[in-house]
């Protein structure tokens, strides 16, 4: 198996549906149906910087995979940003107040089982960059 083309590709697939998971909620859930602000802007910084670093970060991997960056240079900065998204993600969905959490109504009960989809993107990404970091390193 070349490591070298699909850790890449993993953290690719990663970053597009970490970036999907932090969008469904803001596309899915009627507006004044529940605190939507204070659920995205839960923990320290919240969650809405993650979306839009894992969208910098399917550039970053694409022009290291096709070589029109260094692919050191663009190991280590996919690294560090995935490093940076798994860490937010886990202090967001930790710090999540839980009456907010559980003040949508109950057609949006799903909503209690987002954060851990969030997670389990960013460490899909997480795994995909330390492989490809790895790799080239």
């Amino acid at each position: 198996m070349d490591i070298e083309r699909t850790a890449p590709a993993v953290g690719l697939v990663g970053s597009v549906l970490l970036a999907a998971a932090v969008a469904v909620p803001a596309v899915a859930v009627e507006s004044g149906a529940g605190p939507m602000a204070a659920y995205y802007a839960s923990g320290p910084v919240g969650i809405a910087i993650v979306g839009l670093l894992a969208l910098v970060e399917v550039i970053v991997l694409l022009s290291g995979r096709q070589e029109r960056t260094d692919p050191a240079t663009a190991a280590g900065l996919a690294f560090v940003l995935a490093l940076t998204m798994l860490g937010i993600s886990v202090t967001w969905a930790f710090a999540i107040d839980p009456t907010v959490l559980f003040s949508f109504p109950e057609q949006y009960s799903w909503i209690s089982y987002h954060r851990w989809s969030v997670l389990g993107a960013a460490s899909l990404l997480f795994v995909g960059t330390a492989g490809y970091a790895r790799s080239v390193l």
